[in-house]
């Protein structure tokens, strides 16, 4: 039975985004949900008025695995005024940072839902980091088929699924890789919106897998056209570049009604017209951070210093990268930014690959 806390949550969460579907809460109670990393702010009633939760997870950078914090399932009671709602927000984030940097993470990543969250947290010391976009691939015409593969449309979620995502899955350079609960959560809150999942095999073997769903065209108003459609492709992981093209045949072919095929992707903020902010991030261990980049960058050579960092005043100082090292100096250098300045200089110019699922769209 939920919990009188999952209760609570529900109705915070269903305020914050009131188009939230119970069976997406579901997915993320089955899979993701963890009372522990929880972060709750009450008022003086004792009532509900901020929660977020700390998921710590590993991204692939440079060949190497670091620990990071994410900010998930973000909800603020909306009935507050604008500076009580920030208040909360920031107080409810200071502790996941305090309690990441415990845990070991060097950077932390949120995704913020609109511009009043964005605020929040460059309040709290995070930069923009990525925007995402919905590309229509370039498909080849010429017949590039995997021979002796099949694409199915597939209803039951087995771990036959976890496990070729858990081998092929979070390598590229700057990748989140998620959890197991992370991973079919993606899935059931695809299917809570309608969509489906198709997995490619050849004989048993999966050799790829891509999530799909139908919706209406985006009008001026931002309504979704209830005559035009197309299709989207929020996850696709294939290991040969014609079994990516074949993924997206087939989703063409599925709806035939569509006459555009999107796969969501990351991008540099403001590069691509269309585009719109994604991932935003902050150091929670700022020298360890940068002596990974050091390290992993050995021709790399940066003067900073980090200020304002009121959250975890450990960060706040000078840095010098040179020769794969980092060094605290005292001098500080003209170059001053914020907790989020320095990651989001790495990551800007190389997006992070990061999963829709910390995103409820």
């Amino acid at each position: 039975m939920p919990s009188e806390l999952q209760h609570e949550l529900r109705e915070l969460w269903k305020k914050h985004r009131p188009k939230t579907s119970d069976e997406i809460l579901d997915a993320y109670f089955n899979e993701v949900y963890n009372p522990a990393e929880l972060s709750i702010m009450r008022n003086a009633s004792g009532e509900m008025t901020a929660c977020c939760q700390m998921l710590l997870r590993k991204m692939t950078l440079c060949n190497r695995n670091i620990s990071i914090g994410i900010i998930a399932a973000t909800a603020i009671c909306p009935s507050l005024k604008a500076a009580e709602r920030t208040q909360a927000a920031r107080n409810a984030l200071t502790l996941l940072h305090q309690r990441m940097a415990q845990k070991g993470a060097l950077i932390s990543i949120a995704f913020p839902k609109d511009s009043e969250e964005r605020k929040t947290l460059e309040a709290c010391g995070y930069a923009m980091a990525s925007h995402i976009i919905e590309a229509d691939p370039n498909t080849p015409e010429t017949d590039t088929a995997m021979p002796d593969v099949s694409i199915q449309e597939e209803t039951e979620w087995g771990n036959d699924l976890w496990n070729f995502y858990n081998r092929n899955g979070g390598r590229h350079d700057f990748e989140i890789k998620m959890s197991e609960g992370d991973f079919f959560a993606l899935i059931a809150q695809n299917d809570a919106a309608g969509g489906s999942l198709i997995v490619a095999r050849r004989k048993k073997n999966i050799v790829g897998l891509a999530l799909m769903r139908r919706e209406g065209k985006p009008l001026k108003n931002g309504k979704a056209s209830t005559k035009n459609f197309r299709v989207r492709i929020p996850f696709i992981l294939a290991l040969q570049e014609d079994g990516f093209f074949d993924l997206i045949r087939h989703a063409k072919i599925a709806y035939p009604d569509c006459k555009q095929t999107l796969v969501s992707t990351a991008c540099p903020p403001k590069a691509f017209e269309g585009s719109r902010p994604y991932a935003m991030v902050r150091a929670i261990q700022a020298e360890k951070f940068m002596t990974e980049m050091a390290r992993q960058m050995p021709g790399l050579q940066l003067e900073t210093a980090i200020a304002n960092d009121d959250d975890l005043p450990e960060n706040n100082g000078g840095y010098r990268i040179i020769k794969g090292r980092c060094h605290r100096h005292t001098q500080t250098p003209e170059s001053t930014t914020t907790p989020g300045g320095v990651p989001a200089l790495f990551m800007v110019g190389r997006p992070a690959v990061i999963p829709p699922v910390f995103v409820w769209e």
